[in-house]
């Protein structure tokens, strides 16, 4: 698969303050600006529609989305933004706010339903510029081509791609994770880390992909403990965290994701579960079953990471980076499966619906239900 990277990224601290610059490279005049309610508590929206309105830029927000958010809310913001008359659409958020509204964008001169462009390039027109602004260290959403919405009637979740979904720019400012409560920054944080180790592991992955995957998963074991205990006092790893986000994002967006997120979006579409703790929690378990599919990839991680220790095989090397990985989660007090609450009747259905996914083509090994059912079995015991 090609490395594409069509949004131009700026990861520095403040770099908030461009938000004015940038919408007048676009040539915006009428901004919508999506952010969630717990956002909303934050300094960081006024802040946001402050600097636009101080340019002369008319300005208009939207709070409303979800955890998972809604096909449903994706047709409300693109409502909201034909309303308004907006030329251009701001995501401040994490990966629902960042999904809903990059999809949103799309939406607004797409006409029809969200479903109606489940799958790859199933739309004609541009969409909207968009600028995305990461507030979690996890989502990746500011650098790629994907939504993936909840469509509550399907108890499922779809994935919308295309060529036109990348946001023109995205500004990566480590302030913003500032005020994330501890458990979010491990969540989020593991879910950057998924990206990354999907992205290096699976079939479709690529030099530069690896590259961006290696330096994402340096970072993020390096730093994200430290962010998770005090992101609010540690400006170096709050910087390292954002940036290894993004770095994953990236890297999974040339490349793909895998088995995690395959368990883990139908986990979420059929229970409303946290994105970020389910891929958390899938883990370290679902990278243990590909076994020597995974071998070489684990054990140059091992090294890079300095967790070789006694290893004398590639084999012991990756186990020991398996071992390792397990430790480091449980550093960060991720529970395990059984927390989920998942129910055991629902093993086939689940099994049936990873399948199905559009990355498990993906695997570093062939995946069938019968494969995501032995993983299911084994973490329930």
């Amino acid at each position: 698969m090609p490395f594409r990277s069509p949004t131009r990224t700026f990861l520095e601290p403040g770099c908030l303050v461009r938000l004015p610059e940038v919408a007048a490279e676009l040539s915006a005049q009428r901004l919508l600006l999506v952010v969630d309610p717990g956002l909303a508590a934050t300094p960081w929206p006024e802040r946001a529609r402050g600097s636009l309105l101080e340019v002369g830029l008319a300005v208009e927000t939207f709070q409303e989305v979800e955890a998972n958010p809604r096909a449903e809310t994706v047709e409300r913001i693109a409502s909201a933004v034909s309303a308004f008359e907006a030329d251009g659409v701001v995501g401040l958020g994490g990966g629902s706010v960042l999904d809903a509204a990059k999809a949103a964008a799309m939406l607004a001169t797409n006409p029809g339903r969200l479903v109606d462009f489940e799958g790859r390039n199933r739309f004609s027109r541009p969409a909207l510029p968009f600028i995305a602004i990461p507030t979690t260290c996890g989502t990746g959403s500011e650098v790629t081509w994907v939504s993936v919405i909840t469509v509550p009637e399907r108890r499922a979740k779809v994935s919308v791609k295309g060529d036109g979904m990348y946001p023109r720019v995205a500004l990566v400012d480590a302030e913003l994770l500032a005020s994330l409560p501890g458990r979010l920054v491990a969540w989020t944080g593991a879910d950057a880390l998924t990206h990354a180790l999907e992205a290096t592991t699976g079939l479709v992955s690529n030099p530069a992909s690896d590259a961006l995957a290696a330096e994402a998963i340096e970072l993020l074991w390096r730093y994200l403990p430290r962010a998770a205990r005090d992101i609010a006092g540690d400006g170096e790893a709050r910087r390292a965290v954002a940036t290894a986000s993004t770095l994953a994002g990236l890297a999974f967006g040339s490349a793909d994701v895998a088995a995690v997120h395959c368990l883990s979006e139908t986990l979420g579409g059929l229970y409303d579960l946290p994105h970020g703790l389910t891929n958390a929690v899938l883990l370290s378990p679902v990278l243990a079953s590909h076994d020597k599919a995974v071998e070489a990839r684990l054990a140059e991680l091992a090294e890079r990471l300095d967790l070789v220790g006694e290893a004398r095989s590639r084999r012991a090397a990756a186990q020991r980076f398996l071992a390792c990985l397990g430790e480091w989660l449980e550093d960060l007090e991720i529970p395990d499966f059984t927390a989920l609450e998942v129910p055991e009747q629902d093993f086939d259905e689940i099994a049936r619906r990873s399948a199905a996914n559009g990355s498990n083509g993906s695997n570093p090994r062939p995946m069938g239900p019968a494969e995501y059912r032995q993983i299911l079995e084994r973490l329930a015991r």
